[in-house]
């Protein structure tokens, strides 16, 4: 029997799901059916919020359900922000959060800072198409 991989989806993942779908929305999709162990941290959760309300108009309601749907399904990390790995912040916290729930896998988008890294102490970091690879649906 295959050990169920443990999976970090980066905020601009979930962004690119709701706002457009495609492969990420085939992710989100993927997550509800528990088809993996979903991890997230509070950073991420607000960066979606925060990006969907602000720069895409959606309704806080609309977000808000989205994310307690996202919730339900997957365990929280708070982290502490005292990792540094690069210059960026934001992407250091979604590495720490990463590391801390012993991920298996970071779903991102950012071709500038995070997929450059490949791996990360032991945490593959990869696209969503490479991702969706792994489960036959790309």
């Amino acid at each position: 029997m295959n050990k169920m991989l443990t999976v970090c989806i980066d905020a601009n993942v979930y962004i690119s799901a709701i706002a457009f779908g495609g492969k990420p929305a085939k992710i989100v999709e993927l997550a509800l059916a528990r088809r993996f162990y979903l991890v997230v941290s509070t950073t991420i959760l607000h960066e979606v919020k925060h990006n969907l309300i602000k720069k895409l108009d959606f309704t806080t309601e609309d977000v808000d359900s989205f994310l307690k749907i996202i919730l339900e399904v997957s365990s929280i990390y708070q982290p502490t922000g005292l990792l540094k790995f690069i210059d960026y912040q934001k992407d250091n916290l979604v590495l720490e959060t990463a590391l801390m729930a012993n991920a298996d896998i970071l779903v991102t988008g950012d071709k500038k800072d995070l997929l450059p890294l490949k791996v990360l102490h032991g945490v593959i970091i990869e696209s969503p198409a490479a991702f969706l690879n792994r489960f036959d649906l790309n």
